[in-house]
């Protein structure tokens, strides 16, 4: 637990550093930069989670990465606190915390929809509109196709998850 609560306390730090220097728009984008770049890269999230690097190593890290993505110097800054206050490997923790605390503050709900098969955009429009209906809140939600799960779908709202696929199904009929 106590991670989780140190990592909301830096996510709220550098929201509100963003917030009062009207700056939370570019902030939000850096955090969405590096979010993608660690779904898409092992290596930096292997490298990020190791607790054991040096502190100018790091440090390099934290420069090149901003180089090549342009992060705001803001966003580079808190980078580096993190490194100082050896807290890096909370990273992708921290990136989560800041877009619940995004969300919440706009009065969203963050929901992923991994579905067994593509649907079309008015498909996807629908559900939104279904789901703003039912939690009577906008919902923002990320659609993805995972078709190992043969039918059906896994929605994951907060964490609250309802899992219809019949991939599921068959493994716990297998597993009783």
């Amino acid at each position: 637990m106590k991670t989780f609560s140190e990592t909301q306390r830096y996510a709220k730090a550098v929201y509100g550093l963003a917030s009062e220097s009207k700056s939370l728009d570019i902030l939000e984008k850096d955090f969405l930069k590096l979010r993608e770049i660690l779904f898409q890269s092992v290596d930096l999230k292997k490298f990020i989670k190791n607790p054991t690097h040096k502190y100018a190593v790091i440090n390099n890290v934290i420069d090149a990465l901003t180089k090549q993505f342009s992060f705001s110097d803001l966003f580079s800054r808190f980078l580096k606190v993190l490194n100082k206050n050896r807290r890096f490997f909370f990273v992708e923790k921290i990136v989560n915390n800041f877009f619940d605390l995004l969300l919440s503050q706009r009065g969203e709900i963050l929901a992923t929809l991994k579905l067994s098969h593509a649907i079309s955009d008015s498909e996807k429009a629908d559900i939104v509109k279904k789901l703003d209906d039912i939690l009577k809140k906008k919902i923002n939600i990320s659609f993805s196709v995972d078709e190992s799960l043969l039918v059906g779908s896994i929605l994951q709202i907060g964490s609250a998850m309802i899992d219809t696929s019949a991939k599921t199904r068959l493994n716990n009929l297998l597993n009783k």
